[in-house]
């Protein structure tokens, strides 16, 4: 939970229930306290600062402020209307929020005018309205909130300052994800659904879902981008394969710990699904730093429908690829059970034929499972040991064959 008075005090403000203010006056008047707090909280907006000191000098309970803020953000920013406090940091859409942001957004670090700005880039509409739809639901609050730039090479989100300092106190780091090998938030491990949110989201923001149906290429991969400037004397000016690095790079990268790819891997582990890791080398970026960039695969049939039955992608398009993937291997289906039947068949007898086929998989016909092995043969399963031929001028033999592989 994170409550109102822990955002920082000096610079936050709140509004309250007016009968629930007006109690307030009250008791100050009443008690003769102090002028300059019975001032600042007749004014629309009070600093947490100021709300902190009246509540110690009427022993008030700051539970109970909290549930009659009304509005609580910056002195001159739209701040957060009907705020959800405390703010429950658990569940689905919290964990989508803040890995999107740690994904396709941005914290700034603050300079002499700003405290640093809070966005979200993203050229996908549905990515950038399933993360207002969490917003809201996370934090109160409503869509006017959330200006929306709109630019030929950018469209983001950009969040009031009390988003920008609620979500530092979660990411507690500011700047680039590459450069701080920032680490998850500690709350995305207490459950469950947090670790699905943070996979549904990262896979929507830096994922790809792979499926070509006619080269049987069926995956999902994201990546993870770390900078490894350090590790080299000299600046680079184009991307160098793992391979061609030196092996004592090579070495040190492998070593190192890169925080959120660590992390990810080991949520999947937790959620029961299996991965490859890929290096893919480096590559220097506009700044001058040089980057290395993993690649997480998750790759299997009954792999990914565990996967897609744990998760829906923000992201439209991905997720309508990932069910088409999904419902595809229904498709492929008979194949993979004639062929774990012919591998079976022919580890027990020795050979096949398409009679012994036909009987197991109860066909009506030898046809059908002679085109099966046929097309087995073609892909280098079983090898024709016996052509088909007739016998006496009365029957047919059928074709025999064998385990290739």
């Amino acid at each position: 939970m994170i409550h109102f008075w822990e955002l920082p005090e000096n610079r936050n403000y709140i509004l309250l229930k007016e009968d629930f203010k007006n109690n307030i006056i009250e008791n100050l008047k009443d008690k003769n306290l102090l002028n300059r707090q019975f001032r600042k909280i007749k004014n629309q907006k009070i600093r947490i600062k100021t709300i902190k000191n009246i509540v110690n000098l009427l022993n008030l309970d700051l539970d109970l402020v909290e549930r009659n803020i009304v509005w609580i953000g910056g002195s001159n920013s739209k701040g957060l209307h009907n705020p959800i406090l405390p703010i429950n940091i658990k569940g689905r859409a919290f964990a989508r929020f803040i890995a999107g942001i740690m994904n396709d957004g941005c914290l700034t670090k603050e300079n002499k005018n700003s405290y640093g700005r809070l966005m979200y880039d993203n050229f996908d509409k549905t990515l950038r309205g399933s993360i207002i739809k969490d917003y809201l639901t996370c934090f109160g609050g409503n869509i006017k909130e959330i200006p929306f730039r709109d630019y030929k090479d950018k469209k983001f989100l950009e969040f009031t300052s009390i988003m920008r300092d609620i979500v530092f106190i979660i990411m507690k780091k500011k700047g680039s994800k590459a450069d701080n090998n920032i680490e998850l938030p500690d709350f995305i491990f207490n459950g469950t659904e947090n670790m699905l949110g943070w996979i549904e989201q990262t896979i929507a923001d830096e994922g790809e879902v792979k499926y070509e149906p006619e080269k049987y290429r069926r995956s999902i991969i994201w990546r993870r981008s770390f900078d490894v400037t350090n590790l080299f004397k000299s600046s680079i000016s184009e991307e160098i394969p793992l391979g061609k690095l030196p092996n004592k790079i090579k070495s040190e990268i492998f070593n190192q710990k890169f925080n959120l790819f660590e992390s990810e891997l080991k949520i999947l582990n937790i959620l029961g699904i299996k991965y490859k890791t890929y290096n893919l080398g480096v590559y220097p970026t506009e700044k001058g730093k040089i980057r290395t960039r993993w690649q997480i695969n998750i790759t299997k049939r009954n792999n990914l429908i565990k996967l897609r039955n744990l998760i829906k992608i923000p992201s439209q398009d991905k997720d309508e690829k990932f069910t088409q993937m999904c419902n595809g291997f229904q498709r492929y289906k008979e194949p993979l059970k004639i062929r774990e039947t012919i591998i079976e068949l022919c580890k027990s007898n020795g050979k096949i034929n398409s009679i012994e086929l036909k009987m197991k998989m109860n066909y009506k016909n030898l046809g059908t499972s002679t085109n099966w092995l046929k097309r087995f043969e073609k892909e280098g399963i079983i090898e024709k040991i016996k052509s088909s031929k007739y016998g006496g001028g009365k029957y047919r033999t059928a074709a025999e064959y064998i385990l290739k592989i």
